[in-house]
């Protein structure tokens, strides 16, 4: 959901009030590469930009550079996130990428929601990746100066990774933010949506990325540079 481990991926997001940035999500959309109709549980347009409770689900059709599959994303459970960050709770959600399982620990704050740790397992629940965000990456912000449309600010990050080929290494980031819209019309499989629409430029890894959120829904649609996108076509958000 979001960006993976080695870019970005996986995943999720936090409450504020924009005028006009109700959603029209139709309730029913095609789910999975067959297109099989699906029932989509959540209330679009009522809520955090990015819902998370245990139990909910978000499924995403992948084209990348014309590599295209599937993903699936679900919160597991909210525990202490460990580590470094030991003390905070955190929503543990796990996404399934092909060939490998991406498990991403975010906490909800005032402002929106963040991410500070990310593990990558094969098939097998062998670790490959280790990656801590400090103090985090940011994967949404509700603030309200920020929730206009024109709004720019810089986020700053480190991320330190240890893989199971490569030593450990700590990159620092400089993010810029972009408000491109708040309540732009959007048709992805899962329905049409009102959406919040955010730019993410990344110098330091010379990558653009566009998303688009809808509250009590989540990501409806990412896209990366010209050639990775990502559309929702099904989720299941409880306890709205």
């Amino acid at each position: 959901m979001g960006r993976s481990v080695s870019s970005t991926c996986l995943a999720l997001l936090a409450t504020a009030a924009v005028a006009g940035c109700g959603g029209s999500g139709d309730g029913s959309g095609a789910g999975g590469t067959g297109g099989t109709p699906t029932t989509n549980i959540g209330t679009p347009g009522t809520g955090p930009y990015q819902p998370l409770a245990v139990g909910a689900a978000w499924s995403y059709h992948v084209n990348d550079q014309g590599v295209v599959y599937d993903k699936a994303s679900s919160v597991e459970a909210m525990e202490d996130i460990g580590g470094s960050k030991a003390g905070i709770s955190g929503y543990k959600v796990r996404e399934t990428v092909k060939d490998a399982i991406q498990l991403t620990w975010y906490q909800v704050t005032d402002s929106g929601v963040v991410r500070h740790h990310d593990q990558m397992q094969d098939t097998g629940g062998q670790l490959l990746s280790d990656e801590w965000y400090d103090p985090f990456l940011r994967r949404t912000d509700e603030t309200t100066d920020h929730l206009k449309a024109g709004a720019t600010w810089v986020e700053s990050y480190t991320n330190t990774k240890t893989t199971t080929t490569k030593p450990t290494a700590t990159i620092s980031h400089q993010e810029t933010w972009t408000t491109e819209a708040t309540d732009e019309s959007i048709t992805v499989p899962a329905g049409t949506f009102t959406a919040l629409k955010i730019t993410r430029t990344d110098p330091t890894d010379s990558q653009t990325k566009t998303q688009w959120f809808v509250r009590g829904v989540g990501k409806v649609r990412e896209q990366t540079g010209a050639g990775h996108i990502e559309e929702l076509t099904s989720y299941q958000v409880p306890g709205q």
